[in-house]
């Protein structure tokens, strides 16, 4: 149950050195898997109208069993690194914010760098905070260009479509809403200031709600009892995900709001994470951004974790339809204990 927490207050985002979005990638794995396939895989008794009905979903892309998360970062890095034109060996930092990488130890953002064939030792790490983890990766890179650095590469996503492709048995309250990405986001130096405000919460009432059980208090447990399910998700109460991502959307866009002295009607677009169309939907709602300033793309993903945010965003350049100079509010929930938002000048 959610306790009444605290929520501190925005503080001004005070940078001596400033930072501008360069550009963006993707790196999608090969399959795209339809509601049918895998209605017809795991004999789930379901159908796919319903299942594009109740979460929105119509498609999402798995990776098959010989694809690394490595190899899908190195694809979004490439083509981030391209449309700016910058090399490889020109980043000073990079950050992966995961669910899974290829392994625990080392970091999988040192691995995409071997894969690139990168001829000096990048410093790279990963960090964890689930599907709001891009905000905190992209906050650390804009602190991260103001004390130094020019070029900080991050990387947000998930390759969980493995696990269910190795173990084959899916919990199908979940299987149908999580899909595979990696987002690339070179951000670099400028002379010209473009984050007006960042701020990131999380709350710790929330902390056993939605987890993946595969860690100490697992192990504590006895190895002996090993099973696929402690890879996969368990949600307590799914209420609380959907009421915690339109409540701190609320939350977080009042504090930016109110830090930067801008009104909802001077945002160009508004960028969240998706985890479900209704949630979406519920978000520019209670925020009251109307829906031409916003896109989902959750019915062709579905939740990739950290990289929902970051796909809208790409999107929204790639199209055309956002365009240098305009503002942006962009945010990311995750698993209703934590959350993020800022808002820039793309």
């Amino acid at each position: 149950m959610e306790r009444e927490v605290k929520f501190p207050n925005i503080r001004s985002l005070n940078v001596d050195r400033y930072a501008r979005i360069v550009s963006t990638g993707i790196g999608l794995p090969r399959d795209v898997v339809s509601n049918q396939d895998i209605i017809d895989n795991y004999n789930i008794i379901a159908t796919d109208r319903a299942v594009e009905y109740s979460v929105g979903i119509k498609e999402r892309r798995w990776t098959q069993l010989d694809e690394k998360t490595e190899d899908i970062m190195a694809a979004a890095a490439v083509q981030c690194l391209e449309r700016a034109g910058i090399d490889i060996d020109k980043v000073d930092r990079v950050i992966y914010t995961k669910l899974f990488g290829d392994y625990m130890i080392p970091a999988t953002s040192i691995g995409v760098l071997k894969k690139l064939g990168v001829k000096k030792g990048i410093p790279a790490f990963d960090i964890c905070s689930a599907c709001s983890g891009f905000m905190h990766a992209m906050d650390l890179a804009i602190r991260y260009i103001s004390s130094g650095d020019d070029y900080v590469l991050i990387f947000g996503g998930s390759t969980i479509g493995k696990c269910t492709r190795h173990w084959k048995s899916p919990d199908p309250k979940t299987v149908f809403l999580f899909g595979d990405a990696i987002a690339a986001m070179l951000i670099g130096y400028s002379e010209v200031k473009s984050f007006m405000a960042s701020y990131l919460l999380t709350n710790h009432s929330l902390y056993d709600n939605a987890k993946i059980t595969f860690g100490t208090s697992f192990l504590r447990e006895g190895m002996e009892n090993l099973d696929p399910s402690v890879f996969f998700m368990k949600i307590a109460d799914p209420n609380l995900i959907f009421n915690g991502a339109v409540r701190y959307s609320k939350i977080i866009a009042d504090k930016l709001l109110e830090e930067t002295g801008l009104t909802t009607d001077d945002i160009d677009f508004f960028v969240t994470s998706d985890q479900s169309t209704k949630i979406w939907e519920e978000q520019l709602k209670v925020i009251g951004i109307p829906k031409e300033k916003s896109q989902s793309l959750f019915y062709k993903h579905g939740n990739t974790v950290a990289a929902m945010s970051p796909l809208n965003l790409d999107n929204l350049i790639i199209s055309g339809r956002l365009k240098r100079g305009d503002l942006v509010m962009m945010h990311a929930h995750g698993a209703g204990a934590s959350s993020g938002g800022m808002i820039f000048r793309y």
